[in-house]
C-alpha cells in the first residue's frame, strides 16, 4: 500500500480500473446486503433460439446496410487471395463475416461503396498517425512522381531523410528496407555476422513478421517449434523462444550466451499491450551488454507512435539495433533498420574518405532490394519525419523533457495523442467496471486494444465489433486500434458512445450472462500502518523520478497479478 500511495492519481485510477476488470468482479448492493456477481460473454457453443433469432435479424439488417460490399465477396474472392479473409471466422455468423469495400478515406474517416461514413480507429494497422490523406504527404509523393527519380538513384531526399531519422531516434545510421519483415530479417543477419553465432532469442507473444528466421512457437517443455505449414523445423531449431518478463528467461540467456547471436524484443507486445516489464528490459539490456549480445528492439507499431524514439524513448533503454515500419512510410510500404555504427557498418562497410587509403570493411552482410530506396516512399518518409519534428518544436517551457510525452498541458502531438487516448480508455474501462462487463482496454500511447477477460474472440466479441461498425466506427478485426492527430474530441466522444451502444444491445439480447462467484475468504492485502503523506508527482519531475515511479508501478502490478492468479486458482 505504501507503493500505491506513492503513485500519481492518474496511475492509481488506471490501476484500480485494471484490477477490477481483471477480476471481472464488482460488489453489487441489493436489499439483503452486498453480493458479488460477474458477467461472462456468451460462447457460440451456448447459443439458444433467442440468440439465433437476433443473429438472423442482424444479418438481414447488415446485408441491407452494406449490400454492395457483401456482393463483392462471391464476385471476386476466386481471383483475389486475402490472407485475412478467414481471420476470426465463426461458423454461426459466417454470413456477417466479410470486409467492407472502401471508396475513399480522408482525415479520421473512411467511406464505403454503399455510402456509409465511419470514424476510423483501425489506423491502417498502425501505419496512420496523421489521418488519411494528410496533405503534406500527398504533396511530397506527387512531387516525387513529377521528378521521376529512378529507383536505383540517390536523391537529396534520401540523404535528408536518413539524417533526420537518426536525429529523431538517436541511432547513428539508418537503412531503408522494403518492409518491416525484411527489416527484422536484416537486423538478425547483422547480429549473426557481428557475433559469428547462430541462435536468436525472442519471446512468446511477440510478432516479428513473416520470415521463417523468426517464426517459431514454444511448446510446454520450452522447445522451439516451426510455427505452421511450410515452415521448416531447421529454422526453428535456431530460435530460442522465452517467456516475456520472466526472470528465468534472463537466466537462460546468460547460460546460453556463447550461442546467442542476438536478442529480439517487441518491448510492448502488440498482441499483449498490458505486458510492459520495464525492469525486466533494463536487466536484459545489462546482460546483453555484459555478454556482448546485440539487443534488437522491434518497434514496428510503437516506433514514432508513442514518442519519436518509440518505447525505448519512454522506457529510457537504448538497444543496439532497432527495426521500424508502418509510420515512417507515411502510408507507403517501408521498413527501417537503425542502430549504432558498430553494427550498421556491416551493411556497407562503413564510411570511407576520398584522397586517402581508407576502404570499406571487408566483412559485410548481404543486402538488396529493388524498392528499398523507392523515391516515392522515401519522399513520404521524409515528409512524415519533418512533420514529426515540426510537432515536437511545439513543446513549451512548461512541458520539459521530463514529461515523458504524457503532459496534460503540452501541445506537441505525442502529449496530446497519448493523453486523449488515456482519457478515452479510462472512461470506457470505468463503464465496463460499472456494468460488470468482463472487458478491459489495454493501451500504450495512442495504441489501444479491447480485451475480453474470459474468452478469446468468441461470438460476443465478434458481434461487438460488427455493431460498432453499424454504429459508425470502423475497427480492426485483428485487435489493435489507434487514435490519430486527425481525430477530434467529437470523434472520440462518438467512439465512446458507439462502444456503449453496441454493448447495451448485446446485454439486452442476452449475450452476457451472470456467473455468480464466491466472495474471497481472505483479503487480498494485509493491513499496514498508514504511511506518511507522499507529495503527488508533478509534471516537472526529473526523468529519474519518473523512472522510479514507473518501477514502483510495475512492482505493484506484478504483486497484484500474482495475488489475483492465486485467488482465481
Amino acid at each position: 500500500m505504501r507503493i500505491f500511495d506513492g503513485l500519481s492519481e492518474t496511475d492509481k485510477l488506471q490501476l484500480i480500473s485494471q484490477i477490477k476488470s481483471l477480476t471481472g468482479m464488482t460488489d453489487v448492493v441489493n436489499g439483503s446486503g452486498t453480493t458479488t456477481k460477474r458477467l461472462k460473454p456468451l460462447d457460440q457453443r451456448d447459443l439458444e433460439d433467442n440468440h439465433r433469432e437476433f443473429i438472423q435479424k442482424l444479418t438481414e439488417k447488415y446485408e441491407a446496410f452494406v449490400p454492395k460490399s457483401k456482393a463483392n465477396v462471391p464476385k471476386h474472392h476466386y481471383h483475389f487471395v486475402d490472407q485475412r479473409r478467414n481471420f476470426h471466422l465463426i461458423k454461426e455468423i459466417k454470413q456477417l463475416h466479410f470486409q467492407i469495400t472502401y471508396e475513399k478515406a480522408e482525415g479520421a474517416y473512411v467511406h464505403d461503396i454503399d455510402g456509409n461514413k465511419y470514424i476510423d480507429i483501425s489506423g491502417d494497422m498502425g501505419v496512420n498517425i496523421f489521418g488519411h490523406k494528410a496533405p503534406f504527404i500527398v504533396d511530397a509523393v506527387k512531387a516525387a512522381l513529377d521528378r521521376g527519380i529512378p529507383l536505383a538513384g540517390y536523391s537529396e531526399t534520401i540523404h535528408n531523410a536518413t539524417k533526420l531519422i537518426s536525429e529523431l531516434t538517436g541511432h547513428d545510421r539508418v537503412l531503408f528496407t522494403q518492409s518491416g519483415t525484411e527489416a527484422v530479417m536484416v537486423a538478425t543477419r547483422i547480429a549473426r555476422a557481428a557475433t559469428n553465432r547462430k541462435k536468436i532469442a525472442l519471446f512468446e507473444g511477440a510478432y516479428h513478421g513473416l520470415s521463417d528466421v523468426v517464426m517459431a512457437m514454444r511448446d510446454m517443455q520450452g522447445n522451439s517449434l516451426a510455427a505452421g505449414p511450410g515452415m521448416l523445423q531447421e529454422f526453428a531449431d535456431q530460435i530460442i523462444v522465452l517467456k516475456y518478463g520472466d526472470e528465468e528467461s534472463l537466466d537462460i540467456i546468460e547460460a546460453n550466451a556463447s550461442e546467442i547471436a542476438g536478442v529480439l524484443v517487441e518491448p510492448v507486445q502488440s498482441r499483449h499491450i498490458y505486458n510492459k516489464p520495464v525492469e525486466f528490459l533494463k536487466e536484459l539490456r545489462n546482460i546483453t551488454i555484459e555478454k556482448d549480445i546485440p539487443l534488437i528492439f522491434d518497434e514496428m507499431i510503437t516506433g514514432f507512435r508513442v514518442s519519436p524514439k518509440g518505447a525505448q524513448g519512454i522506457f529510457n533503454i537504448t538497444p543496439d539495433i532497432s527495426t521500424y515500419g508502418k509510420i515512417p512510410g507515411g502510408g507507403l510500404p517501408t521498413g527501417l533498420v537503425a542502430g549504432s555504427q558498430k553494427y550498421m557498418d556491416l551493411i556497407d562497410g562503413g564510411t570511407w574518405e576520398f584522397g586517402d587509403d581508407s576502404m570499406p570493411k571487408s566483412k559485410r552482410v548481404g543486402m538488396g532490394g529493388t524498392h528499398s530506396q523507392n523515391p516515392l516512399k522515401v519522399a513520404s518518409a521524409y515528409a512524415t519525419m519533418k512533420q514529426i519534428k515540426k510537432e515536437l518544436e511545439k513543446r513549451e517551457d512548461k512541458c520539459s523533457k521530463s514529461c515523458n510525452f504524457h503532459s496534460h498541458t503540452c501541445q506537441n502531438m505525442y502529449c496530446k495523442l497519448n493523453t486523449r487516448t488515456m482519457r478515452m480508455v479510462e472512461e470506457l474501462n470505468q463503464y465496463f467496471v460499472e456494468h460488470n462487463l468482463p472487458i478491459t482496454i489495454d493501451f500504450f500511447g495512442s495504441l489501444f486494444r479491447f480485451r475480453y477477460i474470459d474468452s478469446y474472440w468468441g461470438i460476443t466479441e465478434a458481434l461487438m465489433f460488427l455493431l460498432m461498425r453499424m454504429n459508425g466506427v470502423e475497427t480492426n478485426i485483428q485487435g489493435n486500434c489507434f487514435i490519430t492527430t486527425a481525430h477530434t474530441d467529437e470523434d472520440i466522444r462518438k467512439v465512446i458512445e458507439a462502444v456503449k451502444k453496441s454493448l447495451q444491445t448485446l446485454i439486452k439480447e442476452g449475450f452476457f450472462y451472470e456467473a455468480p462467484v464466491e466472495a474471497p475468504k481472505e483479503e487480498f492485502f494485509t493491513e499496514t500502518p498508514a504511511p506518511a503523506p507522499v507529495q503527488q508527482p508533478t509534471q516537472t519531475h526529473t526523468q529519474e523520478q519518473i523512472n522510479t515511479n514507473d518501477s514502483q508501478l510495475q512492482k505493484l502490478k506484478d504483486l497484484l497479478v500474482r495475488d489475483l492468479k492465486r485467488f482465481n486458482q
